[in-house]
This record gives C-alpha cells, structure tokens and sequence, in this order.
C-alpha cells in the first residue's frame, strides 16, 4: 500500500515535467532510474535526464 500512494503521489507531484523534460516511465528505486536515465543519454535519445525519487519508487524524465 505505502509503494501505491508514493508512485500516485509522484504521478500528482509538480515536477522536472514542468521544466520541458517528458515521462518515460517508473522505477523500482533511484539507482535503477539513474542509470536508465543514463543509458538514455549514452545512447543519444536524450540530452539529459531527472528522476523525481521517493524510498520506494522513482519516475524518470527526459530532455529529448
């Protein structure tokens, strides 16, 4: 129940969206987000990339 409210709460949340960036998806913790947000960059799909974290959940954006 606590991991449902935190990915509703990061679904809800203002966050890098409001900057330019667009969703690509849902992680299971930060690192994981990180380093898909990496591999975005490395493999040109985006310029950068931000991950609104919580202990439980992590949404990842990209600036394309």
């Amino acid at each position: 129940m606590t991991g449902l409210l935190a990915a509703a709460a990061l679904l809800l949340a203002p966050s890098a969206q409001a900057a330019g960036y667009v969703y690509v998806g849902m992680y299971p913790s930060a690192a994981a987000c990180d380093a898909a947000g990496k591999a975005y960059v490395a493999g040109g799909q985006a310029v950068s990339y931000f991950c609104d974290a919580t202990p439980t959940t992590a949404r990842l954006s990209i600036w394309v």
